[in-house]
């Protein structure tokens, strides 16, 4: 079925489409019907570039760490990506300003260089704002591409179940319907972000919908996973979560299915999306030294690793260039 057939079967609903294969996201939220007034003719949604990484290599010298994505992207930079975004504005019905959308904002949840790829972000227009974890942010801006950047607040537990989630937006230009924010994990590779959407911000007693991202995992005992999953009035749309177990200096760094099966059965999402997956060249002496190595597993073999006699979950593995209608 078509893009557009799809959007018209289920219109008003986000986009989820793969730029890498990997973990590399362009994310579509629909405006709010008030949004979309304030320039006639204007984009019917809101665009999003999640980590991108797109053309040439992750390193840290490539004698050291050296990373390559075994299926290269086809999209390579971000003019490539502004084609999709007109591509899906158009399966929308979009007319006027379509043929002109381009991204809106950027998102970099960790400063890892196949999150926060300097090679690919430079490849976008500098006046898009970049929202980043606050380690990755300072080496952004002294990029000095970009007009704006600025960092993601860290969502803080609280014992009051009534925790204001709004508290944790980035500011303007993100629009308030829309937010980013933390959910810090055990190390700085086990974390997750939370994005929410509301879909109709004038209705005080709407319910949000969230996109949990946690590329490596976490793990689900978290005050702040905890903290967040009681928000009032927050369902869980889709979680972007890896089936992959990597292992590097003998420590589990990818937390991979059984981890991915914890956090589904307590945030039941409509949706768990496969990210960050896909098989990695891995070359440099840090990695060699470290034996850093993937492991897959499927969901069924990760059921019965933990003994998890549930239901399976509504796994979705999306390919490069595709896209998903959250619905």
């Amino acid at each position: 079925m078509s893009l557009q057939s799809r959007i018209s079967a289920a219109p008003g609903r986000p986009i989820l489409t793969s730029l890498n294969g990997d973990s590399s996201w362009l994310l579509s939220f629909p405006k709010p019907f008030a949004a979309r007034q304030t320039i006639p003719g204007g984009k019917l949604y809101y665009h999003i570039v999640l980590d991108p990484w797109l053309a040439g290599p992750s390193s840290y010298g490539s004698w050291l760490i050296h990373i390559e994505l075994v299926k290269e992207a086809k999209i390579k930079d971000g003019k490539g990506v502004d084609v999709l975004v007109k591509e899906i504005e158009l399966a929308a019905g979009g007319s006027g300003n379509a043929e002109s959308a381009k991204v809106d904002a950027i998102f970099v949840s960790a400063r890892l260089t196949d999150h926060m790829h300097e090679a690919t972000l430079c490849t976008f227009d500098p006046a898009i704002p970049v929202f980043a974890a606050p380690e990755a942010t300072s080496t952004i801006e002294g990029w000095k591409h970009f007009d704006t950047v600025m960092s993601m607040k860290d969502f803080t537990p609280n014992d009051d179940d009534k925790l204001n989630w709004r508290n944790f937006h980035p500011s303007t230009p993100l629009p308030s319907w829309l937010s980013v924010f933390r959910l810090a994990g055990h190390t700085e590779l086990n974390f997750a972000t939370a994005i929410v959407w509301t879909p109709s911000p004038d209705n005080d007693s709407a319910d949000s919908e969230a996109i949990i991202y946690s590329p490596h995992g976490i793990h689900v005992s978290r005050p702040t996973i905890q903290s967040f999953l009681k928000t009032p009035n927050i369902s869980i749309l889709a979680m972007l979560h890896g089936l992959k177990l990597n292992r590097a200096f003998g420590v589990l760094a990818a937390l991979g299915v059984p981890a991915g099966l914890a956090l589904e059965r307590v945030a039941k999402p409509r949706y768990w999306v496969n990210t960050h997956d896909s098989e990695l060249r891995y070359s440099g002496i840090v990695m060699w030294i470290g034996w850093v190595k993937d492991y897959w597993k499927t969901i069924e073999e990760g059921m019965q690793m933990i003994g998890d006699k549930g239901p399976k979950p509504n796994f979705v593995d999306v390919p490069m260039e595709d896209s998903l209608l959250l619905v």
